[in-house]
């Protein structure tokens, strides 16, 4: 079954117990997230469903069902990180299609990082480890942009608008990818205007 995601919909806000420790993450996410809370699901494709015209979808559905993940979420993740580049390089050192900084990706046990398969599969097992670790899809997608530590002190997104950018722009994708939209881009994804480019996270080109 895919895994519950409590995504941030028009009417509300969807949030989460903590997961069997005493800090209360139900109030993370700031002024990302507004309005009454409500326990959302994230709508799981039929097992029949043809492939996505979205890129490497026979790769990210493939990581995704090892992972209890749906796929939109990684397609999501992969539009915001790489916009589907898998020779890109941010300017922090993080490579490939998601991202991955060089020491997680050997932690990972991801040889290649400018390997589509073993890039998003280092990647969808990071995201899988922390959506089991905060059971919050807006903690998780956080903690997988500005890392684990940050999360586990503040008990909350970052106030850093690196990351409120991140978290927004992936559960958008998201969303447009449910709806079925076919999405290459992140500027596709974003209903205002574009953030200064110095807040962007994405990227520098990989030179051979």
């Amino acid at each position: 079954m895919v895994r519950t995601l409590a995504l941030l919909l028009a009417a509300g806000v969807a949030t989460s117990p903590a997961f069997a420790q005493s800090t209360d993450w139900r109030s993370a996410g700031g002024g990302l997230f507004v309005g009454a809370a409500e326990e959302l699901q994230a709508p799981a494709p039929p097992p029949d469903s043809p492939p996505s015209s979205q890129p490497f979808d026979a790769i990210v559905r493939r990581i995704a069902t090892e992972h209890d993940l749906d796929p939109n979420l990684l397609h999501a993740i992969l539009i915001v990180e790489s916009a589907y580049r898998p020779d890109a390089v941010s300017r922090a050192g993080a490579q490939g299609l998601t991202q991955l900084m060089p020491g997680t990706a050997h932690d990972l046990g991801v040889d290649d990082p400018f390997d589509p398969e073993q890039n998003v599969a280092g990647g969808g097992a990071y995201i899988a480890g922390m959506l089991e670790r905060y059971r919050d899809v807006r903690l998780a997608l956080a903690a997988y942009n500005a890392g684990p530590g940050r999360v586990d002190r503040l008990g909350r997104v970052p106030a850093i608008p690196e990351t409120e950018d991140y978290v927004r722009d992936v559960v958008e994708c998201f969303l447009d990818l449910t709806a079925g939209r076919a999405i290459r881009s992140v500027r596709e994804c974003r209903n205002d205007a574009l953030p200064p480019a110095e807040h962007s996270p994405i990227l520098i080109a990989r030179t051979p």
